[in-house]
């Protein structure tokens, strides 16, 4: 083949491709002031100083403890922020590639599959949501993506979105097709427990078709027993692609000596922590609304309608819904309202409202065809903003962001002034990181809530928590103080919000260290 001919089919699929490759350029022009960011934010330090601590020979739920599920902290074993941001453009650069892909498979459109994909890149890019921030549900956007993507490719997805149900002989294919997006989804779950719930609308796959054809088959057992077998061996598949991962999770951690520690600490502790935040609406019927109970019987309560509404709502309708209904209910599960949380939504939420616009965009008998999915469609997302609005959600200002970033390449501000705007423990931690550099330390004791320390001098913690609020709620305050005494280290940081709540520690302090009390948000103790 001559060089013109692959110089011109390069052409040809590159013409095919400019929908996706506009929105993966938007997406690298919207990132770039993350690579320009100090270590400011909290959850992307703990990430990082949990992932520097194994570097250094740490244990994971043994020797360094964060609550989350394992592959967050193994992405985060990179040498610095840059390489973490430097990873995460990477990743949603393939994540939003495969979500377009996806979307083609569900409009079979390129312009509404462009517009989808574009409100996904908006929202997983700009801060509204903290998109800019390597945050777990980034990650297993990606996982999640890219599993729905292989079960598109699959008999059962054609079966559910087609008139005509095929029921073909067992295929290797098909199996490790349903196999690895299990597999996907569990590496979701490895990242973030709350990607079981979009697990839901791939499972309600199989259920959904199963009820459609016994009510088809007007209830003749060999028939139905036919197409339950056929989606049974399916959907054990997929099962066991999901189950696998976790498996060898466990049975890895059971070999190094940290079994229980992750069950109590990875998988566990997610129950505790989803039901650890009560609120009060003033109202009985809202507080059981947002209860666990009450918000589990609403979602099932969703998917038995969905299920008695099958004729008269469109298949992709179903399928879109009971993906959106089920991230809502994984962000709601701790009813905190960081706004990180929201990004599990963004995904079906980008395909619902594309999905509602080409419904709007039909006349006539179409549009009243399909009234009960567009009107059910804008009471999803009406209750969304409801909730939103209900647990204070606020989302982090998008123009501010940008300017001051324009403000310090123009020179009107300079890198330090940036810096210092972030957070204002900046200029503090900046000081006391060029200190730790110059003293050649490697580990040190921070009593309170700054892992942004950790993260930044690259220094390794002596406790087995980063930060203050995880001693405090697993009540280890014991534990802590006799780890410190033991390893001694030369420098220990008390932040002055927290000097008073840990009396035992400051009894140790007066007795063993000197302090230098000259920074506003902390006081330094070094080794007498």
């Amino acid at each position: 083949m001559s060089i013109l001919k692959v110089l011109k089919k390069i052409d040809v699929f590159l013409d095919k491709q400019t929908a996706l490759f506009l929105n993966l350029f938007l997406l690298v022009i919207l990132r770039i002031p993350n690579f320009f960011e100090p270590y400011w934010y909290g959850d992307e330090a703990i990430y990082l100083s949990v992932g520097n601590a194994l570097n250094q020979g740490g244990k994971l739920y043994t020797t360094i403890i964060d609550h989350k599920t394992p592959l967050i902290y193994q992405f985060a074993r990179v040498p610095n922020q840059f390489y973490f941001r430097l990873l995460n453009l990477g990743w949603m650069l393939i994540a939003t590639t495969f979500f377009y892909l996806f979307a083609k498979k569900l409009f079979k459109k390129e312009l509404p599959s462009f517009f989808a994909t574009l409100i996904m890149v908006l929202l997983t890019s700009l801060p509204w949501l903290e998109g800019n921030i390597p945050n777990g549900e980034l990650f297993v956007l990606g996982f999640v993506i890219v599993g729905a993507f292989l079960f598109s490719k699959t008999q059962v997805w054609k079966n559910f979105f087609t008139e005509k149900i095929e029921y073909p002989k067992k295929s290797i294919k098909e199996s490790l097709l349903l196999f690895f997006a299990g597999s996907l989804f569990s590496l979701g779950i490895l990242t973030k427990v709350p990607a079981l719930l979009d697990l839901v609308p791939f499972l309600a796959i199989f259920g959904l078709l199963l009820f459609e054809e016994i009510i088809k088959v007007n209830n003749k057992f060999k028939d139905w027993k036919k197409i339950f077998q056929h989606l049974l061996w399916r959907g054990l598949i997929f099962a066991a692609g999901v189950a696998l991962p976790i498996l060898i999770s466990i049975i890895y951690y059971q070999l190094i000596g940290s079994g229980k520690d992750y069950l109590d600490y990875g998988l566990l502790y997610n129950l505790r922590y989803s039901q650890s935040w009560q609120l009060d609406f003033n109202s009985a019927f809202v507080n059981f609304s947002f209860s666990l109970i009450g918000k589990t019987l609403y979602f099932f309560s969703f998917l038995v309608l969905i299920a008695l509404n099958t004729k008269e709502l469109s298949k992709r309708f179903q399928f879109l819904s009971i993906w959106f209904v089920a991230t809502l209910y994984a962000t709601l599960l701790s009813n905190r309202p960081y706004p990180h949380y929201f990004i599990q939504m963004v995904a079906p939420l980008s395909l619902l409202l594309i999905e509602l616009a080409t419904q709007l965009s039909k006349k006539g008998k179409a549009i009243k065809k399909n009234y009960k999915s567009i009107s059910t469609g804008f009471a999803l997302i009406a209750l969304s903003i409801f909730v939103m609005l209900s647990l204070g959600f606020k989302p982090y200002p998008v123009a501010k962001y940008y300017r001051e970033f324009w403000q310090m390449l123009s020179g009107k501000i300079t890198k330090q002034e940036y810096d210092f705007a972030f957070n204002n423990l900046m200029e503090d931690n900046q000081k006391i990181t060029t200190l730790i550099d110059e003293l050649g330390l490697e580990k040190i004791f921070i009593w309170g809530n700054n892992a942004m320390l950790y993260a930044q001098s690259k220094t390794v913690p002596t406790s087995r928590f980063t930060v203050a609020f995880h001693i405090k709620d697993f009540d280890d305050y014991e534990r802590t103080l006799d780890q410190v005494k033991a390893e001694e280290p030369k420098l220990i940081v008390v932040m002055k919000q927290d000097q008073d709540s840990f009396p035992q520690l400051n009894l140790y302090l007066k007795e063993n260290y000197l302090v230098n009390s000259q920074f506003d948000h902390m006081n330094l103790y070094l080794k007498k």
